[in-house]
């Protein structure tokens, strides 16, 4: 966690000229604390800060109106503006993206700033307000029902026949499930093949009574990993750790910093997977890292759609 004076010096590297480190370093403080930033907003838009739009994130009306305002104007860069506004205050980004979308396609903004426009002009939220750390603890030592990530399904994947693990579980009831608050009562359950996810998204359906299938509405990749007989994927697991700032990204870098909700931190491009019953797309409610997983990179992406009880994992790696 930078300092004041550590913050104030970064924001001061940022408004003097071409310092993509330091706006990059920026944008991972404004997306692990929301608000951190803020008070330093009203000086970002003149210096042309615009690099990371993470960096907006708790922004208030008024400067959300000033960043509209440029788009509007003619700025010779709308496309990083809108990716700020759609980070920024949300009643000023509604309306400035529902005028917006009449002559451009609005959807990669919002989305990547984690919401989209409905059919019916509305917000709709593509992710869970309150955020959690995910802690690695050995296999054994997670009790049941507290394995949010990790635990071994006993269902196997019919590509490649390894056993499928489960990258959500969340029992009505249990400490996890209270903590993320999700407007269900169901069981929600999400499976993953620990080989063929590195390769395709890997879709599952789930009940609501604690039972989860692969989808037969997954499309197999043309190729998916060397066979990997007797390796364990999974030798930890993840369980529910302390609350983080409300609408806090992990880090999809460092150890520990798997979360339960918040918002992803993206190694490649924001992806959102779309519901593979209705369409729509989904809701993200974790990212499990391989810094915590298995002492290395990359990081599993996980969502799903409450209403049609379906879910997805996805894969990124540099």
């Amino acid at each position: 966690m930078l300092t004041d004076a550590e913050l104030e010096s970064l924001v001061a590297a940022c408004c003097e000229g071409d310092d993509e480190e330091a706006v990059w370093e920026l944008a991972d403080a404004a997306a692990g604390e929301p608000g951190r930033v803020a008070p330093h907003h009203v000086r970002l838009p003149a210096a042309r800060v615009f690099g990371r739009s993470e960096v907006y994130r708790g922004a208030d009306a008024a400067i959300t109106g000033a960043l509209v305002a440029m788009v509007d104007a003619g700025d010779p860069e709308p496309y990083l503006l809108r990716d700020c506004v759609a980070a920024g205050d949300p009643e000023v980004a509604l309306a400035a993206f529902l005028r917006w979308r009449e002559s451009v396609d609005v959807d990669d903004h919002t989305r990547s700033a984690g919401w989209e426009l409905d059919r019916e002009g509305r917000r709709r939220d593509l992710v869970t307000g309150r955020a959690f750390e995910l802690l690695a603890v050995d296999g054994e030592e997670a009790g049941p029902g507290e394995a949010v990530f990790g635990g071994a399904s006993g269902e196997h994947c019919p590509w490649c026949g390894m056993e499928l693990h489960d990258a959500l579980d969340l029992p009505p009831g249990s400490a996890a499930a209270k903590a993320l608050a999700l407007p269900t009562e169901d069981h929600v359950r999400v499976l993953v093949c620990p080989r063929c996810a590195d390769y395709g998204t890997v879709l599952s359906e789930y009940d609501g009574e604690g039972g989860c299938a692969w989808s037969a509405a997954n499309v197999r990749p043309s190729w998916n990993g060397p066979v990997l007989d007797g390796w364990d994927p999974y030798p930890s697991r993840l369980v529910l750790g302390p609350a983080r700032p409300a609408g806090a990204s992990g880090s999809a870098w460092n150890d520990g910093g798997s979360t339960l909700g918040g918002q992803p931190d993206w190694i490649q491009d924001p992806e959102r997977p779309a519901c593979s019953r209705c369409g729509r797309t989904m809701l993200f409610v974790s990212m499990n890292c391989g810094s915590d997983l298995w002492d290395g990179e990359g990081c599993l992406y996980v969502f799903v759609d409450l209403d049609c009880r379906t879910g997805a994992v996805l894969y990124q790696q540099s």
